[in-house]
């Protein structure tokens, strides 16, 4: 990046009154917009267990999964703000650039690096069905039976090849509905009262459609590393989107036509199949992943299973991971979907201390290794979105979500491992989330995720169990008054154990590092 652009990308950091994104040691050139604090003496360890600090304990000798993603679709708002190349005021960053950044870029945003892009059915050249709004329709590259124009969803296509330019490793390509032209009734949408919308005829052509796109934009250099033929297929769809209802019974065979498929094709040798991205992880999932798991060829497939934490409380988790455990204890868990199901548009640390909640207990109670954001950016209305943008205005306002999420995606990297850690005071537990492994610096950490969620400012011990010996300490924090914010750094001498504060209504991260 040249020096003039940096100045200006600075310019609307500052414009957006965004603390974030390191401390002073890591990023000396953002000074300006970091928040750091006088370093503070850190007491002995006996200290802290007699005061009133909460002592949590780091068991780097417990480990668990094995972190692969932090992700966000790009339904359905990519296929207009992906067009929005206007100056956002006055700096010199288009406003579409400004969002991608916010959203992907490892050093100035929250660093995702799992992007899903939507295969559309080609509702949007239709105008076929019954949409709540219109950007809900979605487009298809066919202009006739496999003849393809790749100039169409250029604006989706814009956020997808920069999302990768900005360092997302491993892209997903999904499908809400098969393309109308082969649906029963000609739609992207089931007509009511009907249980199915793909006749088993058309499995083969909808997987080399589907396969035809992917293979298209893999050798445009982009890191596809899933397809996911279904999604949500428990659901009726008749209106508000593109849909399409399967019975567990049905979804076998769309996914042996799309392995065939697959399977013939060498430039796709690295990509797996997903799903069946059940809308829960209760009601009748396990049928939809009984259905795949429990087929002879699927099943030597399948490594991982991606379902949606909708309307999922901790208990049916716990159900369903047993249930996974005892039955298919090698196959790994992807959250692969998930927004607060809730009407009203939520800017503050409301939604985003849910948010976390969330995300904390789909890493604790299933293992994922995969978690993602439903939609990164909305028109607001509903809390959704990252970030909200005015359509007409064409401007955007991050949430503190798109930052409580930045606690764990800009920090907990692919390829870090989930470790133990708890505590010692009943009913204060913070949810934590604690991971460790080695930067790109080669340096080694123990990242440590807490939210605060009540209105009280907590002190915390934290103590380190049998191993890692700590010499820096970053705390990043999230709160009503901080967005991502290094609140603390400094260099220690060699220990096990540390005294943090977390502020009233807070996520906060705590890097631990041996240099």
């Amino acid at each position: 990046m040249k020096l003039k652009r940096k100045k200006r990308w600075i310019l609307l950091v500052m414009v957006l009154s965004v603390f974030m994104i390191g401390c002073n040691r890591q990023k000396n050139d953002l000074e300006e917009t970091t928040i750091t604090l006088e370093p503070t003496k850190t007491p002995e360890k006996e200290e802290i267990i007699e005061d009133e600090s909460i002592r949590m304990v780091i068991h780097p000798e417990q480990t668990y999964q094995i972190l692969e993603s932090f992700g966000t679709s790009g339904c359905w708002w990519a296929q207009y703000v992906g067009g929005w190349n206007n100056d956002y005021k006055d700096t010199g960053i288009e406003v579409r650039e400004a969002i991608a950044k916010l959203l992907f870029d490892k050093e100035e945003g929250i660093g995702l690096t799992c992007y899903r892009y939507n295969v559309g059915a080609g509702s949007k050249e239709s105008k076929k069905g019954v949409y709540w709004d219109e950007n809900r329709r979605a487009s298809s590259f066919e202009t006739a039976p496999f003849i393809y124009d790749w100039n169409r969803d250029k604006n989706a296509v814009w956020f997808l090849k920069r999302a990768v330019e900005l360092g997302v490793e491993e892209v997903v390509f999904f499908c809400n509905s098969p393309l109308e032209r082969l649906t029963i009734n000609g739609m992207a949408q089931v007509t009511k009262g009907e249980k199915s919308n793909l006749d088993p005829k058309q499995y083969t052509d909808f997987a080399t459609y589907v396969l035809d796109v992917t293979e298209h934009f893999v050798e445009e250099g982009i890191p596809v590393r899933f397809v996911s033929p279904i999604n949500e297929p428990q659901w009726d769809w008749y209106e508000g989107q593109e849909g399409c209802h399967y019975e567990p019974g049905k979804i076998a065979g769309v996914y042996r036509a799309f392995l065939t498929e697959l399977s013939s094709r060498p430039t796709l040798k690295d990509i797996e199949l997903s799903g069946p991205e059940s809308g829960e992880w209760g009601g009748n999932t396990i049928s939809y992943v009984s259905a795949l798991l429990n087929d002879s060829v699927l099943s030597e497939h399948f490594t991982t299973i991606d379902n949606h934490s909708y309307w999922s409380d901790k208990a049916s988790k716990e159900s369903f991971k047993r249930w996974m455990n005892a039955n298919h204890p090698e196959v790994k868990l992807r959250s692969s979907e998930w927004c607060e199901m809730v009407n009203g548009s939520d800017v503050t640390m409301d939604s985003a201390i849910h948010l976390a909640q969330v995300l904390a207990e789909d890493l604790t109670v299933l293992d994922v290794v995969s978690w993602q954001n439903w939609v990164a950016v909305a028109p607001g209305g509903y809390r959704d979105g990252l970030i909200y943008v005015n359509t007409e205005k064409k401007l955007f306002n991050p949430t503190k979500r798109l930052w409580g999420y930045g606690n764990y995606s800009r920090y907990i990297k692919p390829g870090y491992q989930r470790i133990g850690v708890e505590t010692t005071k009943e009913g204060e537990t913070f949810s934590p989330v604690v991971f460790t492994g080695t930067n790109s610096d080669n340096v080694q950490e123990i990242v440590a995720v807490f939210i605060n969620e009540t209105k009280e400012k907590k002190q915390i011990g934290l103590d380190i169990f049998d191993g890692f010996q700590y010499t820096d300490i970053d705390i990043y924090e999230t709160s009503k008054d901080n967005n991502l914010a290094c609140i603390r750094t400094e260099s220690l001498d060699s220990r096990d154990f540390v005294k943090i504060e977390l502020t009233a209504e807070s996520i906060t991260t705590v890097v631990l590092s041996h240099r």
